[in-house]
């Protein structure tokens, strides 16, 4: 394995600043999908095309054809999350950088450096071991609304006996993965309008309205201080886990001053305390604010009382919760518990159904076979607190959904320096390698 050459090459991928939410990059998630096209095609894949968008395409691919053996679809994404705040980067987010044996970049665990892994462990076979196709998105961290819109115009595209989405990471160093369930996701903004225009905080302060704190109070009203969502019906279809799950994740290597010191780096955790962490990370829904918008907010000092304020946020969903049916509750208590002196409405931006995956598919075993040889253990059972939306898209015409990954939990996704773990690539690679093998070697999936 010639690693040099191989980070060279990641690294060039990473460097190209993908963010599929802001329209400014939009040409440079087409130069993603141009790299990851021309990968394909070094990997002598054929049929390389692009569907679905001019800026955020799917990259559609077949392998070489190896007759008999069973087909396997790889799904990835290209498309990463935005980088800021930049202050809080040791090195610029694009600008790939190798210290103390790890790669540093926006994507290099979420996704570029596991798709990158999956497609080198192909490259790693002296000859094609089974049927590949690839399906690399460009909208998986906002939406995936393209995929989707494909693969119901052509669900064809996931016919296959096994889609293997590499977008995960070990439960903890040394403990590979694979998940049953996903939390789905419902994001959207919520708006309230006290006035038709912004005041003076001098002639109307104590009398008027003020958007920003009528938007604070509503949000506390949807969400306690317990943790608790007050919002009718939130909680009616959730399901605690089995007692032999519970049991499980009690024999993982999750110790909570660990993740509360070195993971989140905070003073202290919150959220409904009579549940584990591993509860509220796994099986519990959420509601959380991304942001909020609204009033005065550049350098120096405006003395205005907003009329209008916007908060971004969004619920994780857990397994028999259903997207539509949280997006009924979520309005109408807004409409509720907004006093009535203020007009509060709610846009849904994008969203999706939880999943759920059984492990009893021949493939899973073949997995478990390769991360034992490779690195010694055997892939655990594990749910997953992240969405990815269009895995049940990607299930849609029976094939198993094999969800694992070579990340681990502290390469801080989403986050300022974001990383990849080199041994965890390299290991990826060969574990990758060998499933590929192990799975060409069945005729009978």
């Amino acid at each position: 394995m010639d690693q040099d050459r191989l980070l060279r090459e990641l690294s060039e991928f990473l460097r190209i600043p993908s963010v599929s939410t802001l329209p400014v990059h939009n040409t440079d998630c087409r130069a993603a999908a141009e790299w990851v096209a021309a990968d394909l095609r070094r990997l002598g894949g054929r049929d390389v095309e692009f569907l679905g968008s001019e800026t955020h395409p799917v990259v559609w691919g077949k392998g070489p054809e190896v007759p008999g053996a069973p087909t396997l679809v790889i799904y990835g994404h290209y498309d990463v999350q935005p980088p800021d705040p930049l202050a809080e980067w040791t090195t610029p987010p694009f600008a790939p950088t190798v210290r103390d044996g790890r790669i540093y970049a926006r994507g290099s665990a979420d996704d570029k450096g596991q798709v990158f892994c999956l497609l080198k462990a192909i490259a790693a076979s002296s000859r094609p071991p089974i049927n590949f196709r690839f399906l690399i998105e460009g909208e998986e961290e906002y939406g995936s609304k393209v995929l989707f819109d494909l693969l119901k115009r052509e669900p064809q595209r996931v016919r296959a006996d096994a889609v293997l989405v590499a977008d995960m990471s070990y439960v903890a160093a040394g403990w590979p993965a694979v998940y049953t369930t996903l939390r789905g996701l419902c994001y959207a903004e919520i708006t309230v309008r006290t006035s038709k225009t912004d005041l003076h905080s001098g002639e109307y302060g104590g009398a008027a309205p003020n958007a920003h704190e009528e938007l604070c109070r509503l949000l506390t009203r949807l969400k306690g201080e317990d943790g608790r969502i007050n919002i009718p019906g939130f909680y009616a279809a959730v399901k605690r886990p089995s007692k032999a799950e519970l049991a499980a994740w009690k024999k993982l290597p999750f110790n909570e001053k660990d993740f509360l010191n070195k993971r989140v780096q905070a003073k202290g955790l919150v959220g409904l305390k009579q549940h584990s962490v591993l509860e509220r990370l796994w099986a519990l829904p959420t509601f959380e604010i991304h942001g909020i918008l609204g009033g005065f907010t550049g350098e120096g000092a405006k003395t205005v009382i907003p009329a209008e304020a916007t908060a971004k946020v969004s619920m994780r969903l857990v397994p028999n919760q259903k997207l539509k049916t949280v997006e009924r509750q979520l309005a109408t208590a807004v409409k509720r518990l907004a006093p009535k002196h203020v007009t509060a409405s709610v846009r849904f931006l994008h969203g999706a159904d939880p999943a759920q995956i059984t492990l009893d598919h021949p493939s899973f075993k073949l997995l478990d076979q390769a991360f034992r040889q490779v690195t010694g253990r055997g892939t655990v059972p594990a749910r997953a607190g992240g969405s990815i939306p269009v895995v049940p898209a990607l299930a849609s015409a029976g094939a198993p959904v094999i969800l694992t990954g070579i990340g681990l939990p502290d390469d801080r996704l989403h986050a300022p320096n974001e990383k990849l773990e080199l041994k965890q690539l390299w290991d990826g690679i060969e574990v990758f390698r060998t499933f590929y093998e192990l799975l060409g070697a069945q005729r009978d999936m």
